[in-house]
């Protein structure tokens, strides 16, 4: 499968991590459930593919898990962006809303805890712009279907960074930005 041709100042990255499963219950709540996963080495060696779709000056947005954060910065380098910082997405129950009085976190799978968060890293190529200076690196937000990012990433990101915007393993279109995966259309356009 292609990139989309461009000088993306922006490149947002889901990556479809590969797990391994100590039970046969873990089977059915695991990313093999949902969508094809990828090794680190397929992953890493997508940099071949897109680092012509980069800018000279570009931000890569990269959404990591865990127990695969070792594996997000050996990858946010191997794809030739530098680490600079990252965040957080605080995962909400579904019955969550902004006005809640009695807000839950998530409760999600894990190996050791069970995670309530999803962590993203940060990392640039050359010297790219940053539009404003008062983001703050948590992301609150309801859960959904598995492995869905919330919407309001979108607005963060552009309230940031200059495009024009890649998503790689996107799983929805958004317009102004370009997808690719293998899955661009499983949820509604945001």
């Amino acid at each position: 499968m292609k990139f989309p041709p461009g000088q993306y100042g922006l490149i947002l990255a889901d990556p479809p991590w590969s797990y391994e499963m100590y039970s046969e219950k873990g089977h059915a709540k695991s990313p093999h459930a949902h969508y094809d996963c990828m090794t680190y080495p397929e992953l890493a060696q997508l940099r071949d593919e897109f680092i012509f779709s980069t800018a000279p000056d570009a931000v890569c947005f990269m959404w990591a898990v865990w127990p695969k954060l070792d594996e997000a910065f050996k990858l946010m380098a191997d794809w030739g962006f530098q680490y600079k910082t990252g965040g957080a997405w605080h995962k909400r129950s579904k019955s969550w809303t902004p006005d809640c009085l009695r807000p839950k976190s998530a409760f999600g799978t894990g190996y050791l805890f069970r995670s309530a968060s999803e962590p993203f890293l940060v990392g640039t190529i050359g010297n790219p712009n940053i539009l404003n200076r008062s983001t703050r690196n948590i992301i609150e937000a309801a859960v959904r279907e598995h492995s869905r990012k919330p919407d309001c990433q979108y607005a963060m990101i552009e309230s940031l960074f200059e495009g024009p915007y890649l998503e790689l393993f996107a799983r929805n279109t958004r317009k102004g930005w370009s997808s690719w995966g293998n899955q661009t259309e499983k949820f509604e356009a945001v």
